[in-house]
Protein backbone atom coordinates (compact mmCIF):
# COMPACT_ATOMS: atom_id res chain seq x y z
CA UNK A 1 0.00 0.00 0.00
CA UNK A 2 2.82 2.21 0.99
CA UNK A 3 5.03 1.43 -2.01
CA UNK A 4 1.62 1.99 -4.50
CA UNK A 5 1.14 5.57 -2.67
CA UNK A 6 4.56 6.91 -3.26
CA UNK A 7 4.50 5.90 -6.85
CA UNK A 8 1.45 7.95 -7.30
CA UNK A 9 2.37 10.57 -5.41
CA UNK A 10 4.86 11.80 -7.97
CA UNK A 11 4.24 9.79 -11.18
CA UNK A 12 0.71 11.78 -12.24
CA UNK A 13 0.36 9.51 -15.15
CA UNK A 14 0.31 6.27 -13.81
CA UNK A 15 2.36 3.66 -11.95
CA UNK A 16 6.33 3.99 -12.00
CA UNK A 17 8.07 3.37 -15.12
CA UNK A 18 11.51 0.79 -15.67
CA UNK A 19 14.67 2.73 -14.46
CA UNK A 20 16.30 3.98 -18.11
CA UNK A 21 19.98 2.50 -18.73
CA UNK A 22 22.65 4.68 -17.43
CA UNK A 23 24.12 6.49 -20.73
CA UNK A 24 27.02 7.51 -21.43
CA UNK A 25 27.24 11.33 -21.75
CA UNK A 26 29.17 12.47 -25.21
CA UNK A 27 28.23 16.01 -24.14
CA UNK A 28 27.39 18.23 -21.18
CA UNK A 29 24.45 17.11 -18.58
CA UNK A 30 21.13 18.76 -19.22
CA UNK A 31 20.31 21.53 -16.46
CA UNK A 32 17.49 21.68 -14.24
CA UNK A 33 16.67 24.53 -11.84
CA UNK A 34 14.62 23.88 -9.09
CA UNK A 35 12.91 26.80 -7.47
CA UNK A 36 10.64 28.33 -5.12
CA UNK A 37 9.13 31.61 -4.82
CA UNK A 38 9.33 31.69 -1.10
CA UNK A 39 11.31 30.46 1.36
CA UNK A 40 10.59 27.49 4.06
CA UNK A 41 8.83 25.21 1.37
CA UNK A 42 11.37 22.66 1.20
CA UNK A 43 13.50 23.69 -1.99
CA UNK A 44 16.62 22.67 -0.88
CA UNK A 45 15.48 19.55 1.03
CA UNK A 46 13.57 18.63 -2.35
CA UNK A 47 17.16 18.70 -4.06
CA UNK A 48 19.17 16.69 -1.71
CA UNK A 49 16.81 14.41 -1.83
CA UNK A 50 16.41 13.78 -5.25
CA UNK A 51 19.84 14.22 -5.45
CA UNK A 52 20.69 10.95 -3.54
CA UNK A 53 17.60 8.65 -4.90
CA UNK A 54 19.02 9.93 -8.83
CA UNK A 55 22.50 8.97 -6.92
CA UNK A 56 21.67 5.54 -5.25
CA UNK A 57 19.88 4.16 -9.19
CA UNK A 58 23.54 4.86 -10.61
CA UNK A 59 23.23 8.62 -12.12
CA UNK A 60 26.20 11.05 -11.98
CA UNK A 61 24.91 14.22 -10.85
CA UNK A 62 25.90 17.57 -9.79
CA UNK A 63 24.51 20.04 -7.40
CA UNK A 64 24.22 23.92 -7.75
CA UNK A 65 23.96 25.60 -4.86
CA UNK A 66 23.06 28.77 -5.85
CA UNK A 67 21.63 30.43 -3.43
CA UNK A 68 24.42 32.54 -3.05
CA UNK A 69 22.99 34.13 0.18
CA UNK A 70 21.92 31.52 2.78
CA UNK A 71 23.72 28.34 0.95
CA UNK A 72 23.21 25.38 3.15
CA UNK A 73 22.89 22.19 1.14
CA UNK A 74 26.06 20.83 2.06
CA UNK A 75 24.34 20.40 5.57
CA UNK A 76 21.83 17.71 3.97
CA UNK A 77 24.45 16.31 1.47
CA UNK A 78 26.48 15.67 4.35
CA UNK A 79 30.15 18.01 3.75
CA UNK A 80 31.79 20.52 4.62
CA UNK A 81 32.77 22.83 1.83
CA UNK A 82 36.73 24.34 2.30
CA UNK A 83 36.31 25.96 -0.47
CA UNK A 84 33.21 28.22 -2.37
CA UNK A 85 32.57 29.70 -5.71
CA UNK A 86 33.61 32.66 -4.25
CA UNK A 87 37.09 31.76 -4.24
CA UNK A 88 36.90 30.12 -7.52
CA UNK A 89 35.88 33.40 -8.83
CA UNK A 90 38.55 35.38 -6.64
CA UNK A 91 41.41 32.99 -8.47
CA UNK A 92 42.31 31.25 -4.89
CA UNK A 93 40.95 28.07 -6.00
CA UNK A 94 40.67 26.36 -9.05
CA UNK A 95 37.03 24.75 -9.67
CA UNK A 96 38.24 20.89 -9.07
CA UNK A 97 39.47 22.54 -5.80
CA UNK A 98 36.14 23.74 -4.99
CA UNK A 99 33.87 21.05 -5.86
CA UNK A 100 33.26 17.78 -3.19
CA UNK A 101 32.00 14.72 -3.33
CA UNK A 102 29.66 13.35 -0.50
CA UNK A 103 29.17 9.46 0.48
CA UNK A 104 26.64 9.06 -2.42
CA UNK A 105 28.78 10.07 -5.37
CA UNK A 106 26.99 13.28 -5.84
CA UNK A 107 29.37 16.24 -7.01
CA UNK A 108 28.17 19.70 -5.01
CA UNK A 109 29.56 22.86 -6.32
CA UNK A 110 29.05 24.86 -2.83
CA UNK A 111 27.75 28.23 -3.25
CA UNK A 112 29.43 31.12 -2.02
CA UNK A 113 26.99 32.28 1.15
CA UNK A 114 26.99 35.83 1.99
CA UNK A 115 29.39 36.71 -0.50
CA UNK A 116 29.86 38.73 -4.55
CA UNK A 117 26.77 37.53 -6.15
CA UNK A 118 27.21 36.00 -9.21
CA UNK A 119 25.37 39.10 -11.75
CA UNK A 120 28.30 41.28 -10.63
CA UNK A 121 30.68 39.02 -11.99
CA UNK A 122 32.46 39.97 -15.11
CA UNK A 123 32.40 38.55 -18.35
CA UNK A 124 35.96 36.65 -17.70
CA UNK A 125 34.82 35.49 -14.26
CA UNK A 126 31.66 33.66 -16.24
CA UNK A 127 34.00 32.16 -19.37
CA UNK A 128 36.18 30.91 -17.03
CA UNK A 129 33.34 28.99 -15.36
CA UNK A 130 31.85 27.92 -18.49
CA UNK A 131 35.32 26.42 -19.94
CA UNK A 132 35.99 24.14 -16.09
CA UNK A 133 32.41 23.26 -15.67
CA UNK A 134 31.53 22.24 -19.24
CA UNK A 135 34.47 20.30 -19.25
CA UNK A 136 34.33 18.51 -15.41
CA UNK A 137 30.86 17.37 -16.56
CA UNK A 138 30.70 15.41 -19.92
CA UNK A 139 30.17 12.16 -17.90
CA UNK A 140 26.91 13.50 -15.92
CA UNK A 141 23.66 12.81 -16.51
CA UNK A 142 21.89 15.60 -14.56
CA UNK A 143 23.10 19.19 -12.96
CA UNK A 144 20.39 20.16 -10.43
CA UNK A 145 20.53 23.80 -9.54
CA UNK A 146 19.30 25.07 -6.01
CA UNK A 147 18.45 28.27 -6.46
CA UNK A 148 17.43 30.86 -4.08
CA UNK A 149 13.63 32.16 -3.06
CA UNK A 150 11.98 34.81 -4.64
CA UNK A 151 12.02 36.99 -7.11
CA UNK A 152 15.91 38.37 -6.91
CA UNK A 153 17.99 38.88 -10.14
CA UNK A 154 20.04 36.18 -8.92
CA UNK A 155 17.08 33.76 -8.68
CA UNK A 156 15.94 34.46 -11.61
CA UNK A 157 19.01 34.86 -13.55
CA UNK A 158 20.09 31.41 -12.13
CA UNK A 159 16.72 29.93 -12.95
CA UNK A 160 16.16 31.63 -16.72
CA UNK A 161 18.68 29.68 -17.57
CA UNK A 162 17.82 26.26 -17.26
CA UNK A 163 16.31 23.95 -19.57
CA UNK A 164 13.66 23.14 -17.08
CA UNK A 165 12.32 25.06 -14.47
CA UNK A 166 10.53 23.00 -11.17
CA UNK A 167 8.56 24.83 -9.11
CA UNK A 168 8.51 23.31 -5.75
CA UNK A 169 5.14 25.14 -3.72
CA UNK A 170 3.35 23.81 -0.79
CA UNK A 171 -0.43 24.27 -0.14
CA UNK A 172 -0.07 27.38 1.70
CA UNK A 173 -1.53 30.40 0.32
CA UNK A 174 1.69 32.76 0.43
CA UNK A 175 3.89 29.83 -1.08
CA UNK A 176 0.99 29.90 -4.33
CA UNK A 177 0.87 33.54 -4.40
CA UNK A 178 4.90 33.78 -4.55
CA UNK A 179 5.10 30.83 -6.81
CA UNK A 180 3.09 32.56 -9.05
CA UNK A 181 4.79 35.94 -8.61
CA UNK A 182 7.93 33.99 -9.74
CA UNK A 183 6.31 32.92 -13.01
CA UNK A 184 4.83 35.90 -14.28
CA UNK A 185 8.47 37.32 -13.70
CA UNK A 186 10.22 34.73 -15.60
CA UNK A 187 7.31 34.85 -18.22
CA UNK A 188 7.55 38.60 -18.47
CA UNK A 189 10.88 39.16 -18.41
CA UNK A 190 12.75 36.38 -19.21
CA UNK A 191 10.73 34.93 -22.11
CA UNK A 192 9.69 31.69 -20.02
CA UNK A 193 6.54 29.86 -21.08
CA UNK A 194 6.65 26.18 -19.29
CA UNK A 195 6.99 25.09 -15.96
CA UNK A 196 6.78 21.96 -14.07
CA UNK A 197 5.39 22.39 -10.19
CA UNK A 198 6.06 20.29 -7.68
CA UNK A 199 3.55 20.31 -4.96
CA UNK A 200 5.52 19.52 -1.15
CA UNK A 201 4.38 18.62 1.94
CA UNK A 202 1.26 17.53 0.53
CA UNK A 203 -1.86 15.60 2.36
CA UNK A 204 -3.08 13.70 -0.41
CA UNK A 205 -2.91 13.21 -4.56
CA UNK A 206 -6.67 15.22 -4.32
CA UNK A 207 -5.18 18.20 -2.17
CA UNK A 208 -2.16 18.28 -4.89
CA UNK A 209 -4.15 18.41 -7.78
CA UNK A 210 -5.90 21.22 -6.31
CA UNK A 211 -3.20 23.19 -6.43
CA UNK A 212 -2.06 22.82 -9.02
CA UNK A 213 -5.54 23.01 -11.14
CA UNK A 214 -5.47 26.57 -9.29
CA UNK A 215 -2.31 27.65 -9.89
CA UNK A 216 -2.35 26.00 -13.70
CA UNK A 217 -5.76 27.73 -14.62
CA UNK A 218 -4.36 31.11 -13.55
CA UNK A 219 -1.06 31.17 -15.57
CA UNK A 220 -2.77 29.68 -18.41
CA UNK A 221 -5.68 32.60 -18.59
CA UNK A 222 -3.37 35.43 -17.29
CA UNK A 223 0.10 34.98 -18.49
CA UNK A 224 -0.15 32.70 -21.11
CA UNK A 225 2.17 30.23 -19.71
CA UNK A 226 2.08 26.24 -19.37
CA UNK A 227 2.66 24.75 -16.05
CA UNK A 228 3.02 20.93 -16.16
CA UNK A 229 2.11 18.90 -13.13
CA UNK A 230 5.64 16.72 -12.24
CA UNK A 231 4.03 15.51 -8.81
CA UNK A 232 3.73 15.61 -5.13
CA UNK A 233 5.55 14.80 -1.90
CA UNK A 234 3.76 13.38 1.09
CA UNK A 235 3.72 14.92 4.26
CA UNK A 236 5.90 12.83 6.11
CA UNK A 237 6.91 12.91 10.24
CA UNK A 238 10.15 10.28 8.87
CA UNK A 239 11.04 13.32 6.48
CA UNK A 240 10.66 15.69 9.12
CA UNK A 241 12.91 14.23 11.54
CA UNK A 242 15.36 13.57 8.49
CA UNK A 243 15.32 17.72 8.41
CA UNK A 244 15.66 18.35 11.18
CA UNK A 245 18.98 16.77 11.92
CA UNK A 246 20.12 18.15 8.07
CA UNK A 247 19.72 14.62 6.49
CA UNK A 248 18.50 13.52 3.54
CA UNK A 249 15.19 11.13 3.94
CA UNK A 250 16.10 8.74 1.21
CA UNK A 251 19.13 8.01 3.56
CA UNK A 252 18.04 8.06 7.13
CA UNK A 253 14.67 6.33 6.36
CA UNK A 254 14.69 4.22 2.67
CA UNK A 255 11.37 2.73 3.29
CA UNK A 256 9.35 5.78 3.86
CA UNK A 257 6.68 7.04 2.61
CA UNK A 258 8.23 10.01 1.74
CA UNK A 259 11.77 8.13 0.36
CA UNK A 260 9.68 6.16 -1.93
CA UNK A 261 8.37 9.16 -3.67
CA UNK A 262 11.71 10.81 -4.18
CA UNK A 263 13.04 7.93 -5.71
CA UNK A 264 9.66 7.61 -7.59
CA UNK A 265 10.10 11.37 -8.78
CA UNK A 266 14.06 10.57 -9.64
CA UNK A 267 12.68 8.07 -12.05
CA UNK A 268 10.67 11.09 -13.70
CA UNK A 269 13.76 13.52 -14.12
CA UNK A 270 15.23 10.54 -15.63
CA UNK A 271 12.78 10.54 -18.03
CA UNK A 272 12.68 14.37 -18.76
CA UNK A 273 16.68 14.35 -19.01
CA UNK A 274 16.14 12.42 -21.93
CA UNK A 275 13.71 15.08 -23.73
CA UNK A 276 15.93 17.89 -22.25
CA UNK A 277 19.08 16.76 -23.49
CA UNK A 278 17.46 18.15 -27.25
CA UNK A 279 16.88 21.55 -25.88
CA UNK A 280 20.57 22.26 -24.57
CA UNK A 281 23.00 21.61 -21.91
CA UNK A 282 24.97 22.75 -19.27
CA UNK A 283 27.17 24.87 -21.65
CA UNK A 284 23.99 26.35 -23.23
CA UNK A 285 22.73 27.24 -19.40
CA UNK A 286 26.61 29.12 -18.89
CA UNK A 287 26.01 30.88 -22.58
CA UNK A 288 23.15 32.18 -21.28
CA UNK A 289 24.26 33.63 -18.03
CA UNK A 290 27.18 35.63 -20.53
CA UNK A 291 24.00 36.13 -22.74
CA UNK A 292 22.61 38.06 -19.76
CA UNK A 293 25.27 39.99 -18.70
CA UNK A 294 25.78 41.37 -22.64
CA UNK A 295 22.06 42.20 -22.48
CA UNK A 296 21.55 43.60 -19.07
Amino acid sequence: MIESLASEAVLPYGAAHPRVARSRRLSPAPVFAVTSGKGGVGKTNVVANLATALARQKRRVMAIDADLGLANLDLFLGVTPSRTLADFFSGAATLDEVVLTNRDGILLLPGASGTQEITTLNRDQKSALLTELDAMTQELDLVLVDTGSGISDVVTYFTSAAQEIVVVVTPEFASIADAYALIKVLVSLHGRKRFAILANNIADEAQARRLFDTMSGTALRFLNASLDFLGWIPRDPQLLRAMALARTVVTEAPNALSSRAFHALAEQFIRMSGRTKAKGNLQFFLRRMLAAEVNS
